[in-house]
């Protein structure tokens, strides 16, 4: 059993077929690969230092932390000030509310706009 996916217990093919869904979606608002494979390594494993979840990934350092930057900037992925800092993934449920509040945001400064253009 897992736990952390959505916030209740699961099996792991309930689990993986939950994922592969949000995984599809996130893919459609922009994601890449990379960053899919980076934020659902994080959501299955404990904190992890950025070089370990590069050489887990097969992932070079540079783009490590590239990957890292942009999933924290899109509330994915949360930072452990430690020596070296530690990345751990936002369950998913949490991470799609922020998401859906990025993309109201975004919708309502077009609704601006595009009434603004209409006076």
């Amino acid at each position: 059993m897992m736990y952390g996916l959505i916030g209740t217990q699961t099996d792991d093919t309930e689990y993986d077929s939950i994922s592969n869904s949000i995984q599809s979606i996130l893919k459609k608002f922009g994601l890449t690969e990379n960053e899919l494979m980076a934020y659902r390594h994080l959501i299955k494993n404990d904190p992890q230092h950025a070089n370990e979840i590069g050489k887990e990934l097969k992932i070079y350092r540079t783009e490590t932390y590239r990957l890292l930057n942009s999933l924290q900037q899109n509330g994915m992925v949360n930072v452990i000030f430690d020596k070296p800092s530690k990345f751990v993934g936002i369950d998913y449920a949490k991470a799609l509310d922020h998401l859906i509040n990025t993309q109201i945001n975004t919708l309502n400064e077009l609704r601006l706009v595009r009434n603004s253009l209409l006076k």
